[in-house]
């Protein structure tokens, strides 16, 4: 079947937008350039100029690309958790990927940046407040199953989330992953005390056996 006008023209802005986040992971926002994403997207000049006329039109498509697939890769992984599965565990892991994957340093890009670009933090930052409200509401539903209403929920759920980020960005510096692996234990320990689902004497029983 022919594909219409409509289609072709969202088949070039997606590949557009893919190699923009392409280029922000390999290259940093600093090289994400006009000229290096239409020699990695393979498009005219003017069809990349249709689409975005300008750079800062092409990176707030890119904040609103990255922001879509991010919530479409989590959301996914949160479903596909087998039921048997400890929930916190699996939702702790799944985080993590979602923090140590390029859709996230492509984010991380923009995030940096639109610390002194004023024009793409105004554009940044809806998308982003969105985003982590869908995520968070997300992982909130899948520890609630088991304790409706628990008031404890909405604060693990958002500790994890900022204890990974932060997690994620000191790890670009240190490189250490065995250290990052040893406190992303501690944390799934710490998140299940906060819960009433451990003893709390385990964590300080595992922390002097050195995670043994």
């Amino acid at each position: 079947m022919k594909r219409t006008q409509a289609q072709r023209s969202a088949d070039t802005r997606a590949k557009v937008l893919e190699a923009t986040v392409q280029c922000l992971v390999e290259r940093g926002y600093a090289e994400t350039t006009t000229a290096e994403v239409l020699a990695r997207a393979d498009v005219p000049r003017g069809t990349l100029l249709h689409h975005f006329p300008t750079k800062v039109d092409l990176l707030v498509g890119a904040v609103h690309h990255v922001a879509g697939r991010r919530v479409e890769s989590l959301t996914a992984e949160l479903a596909a958790i087998p039921p048997e599965a400890d929930r916190l565990d699996a939702l702790i892991d799944i985080i993590w990927r979602h923090f140590s994957s390029p859709l996230f340093w492509a984010a991380l890009e923009l995030w940096n940046a639109c610390r002194t670009d004023t024009e793409l933090r105004a554009a940044l930052l809806p998308v982003e407040k969105e985003i982590f409200a869908v995520l968070h509401d997300r992982a909130r539903d899948l520890l609630s199953g088991s304790s409706p209403g628990d008031p404890r929920v909405p604060t693990v759920v958002e500790f994890s989330y900022e204890v990974l980020t932060g997690l994620a960005m000191t790890g670009i510096v240190s490189g250490d992953l065995g250290r990052r692996e040893l406190l992303i234990r501690r944390w799934k320990r710490a998140a299940a005390i906060l819960l009433g689902h451990r003893d709390p004497s385990t964590l300080v029983e595992r922390a002097r056996s050195k995670e043994s």
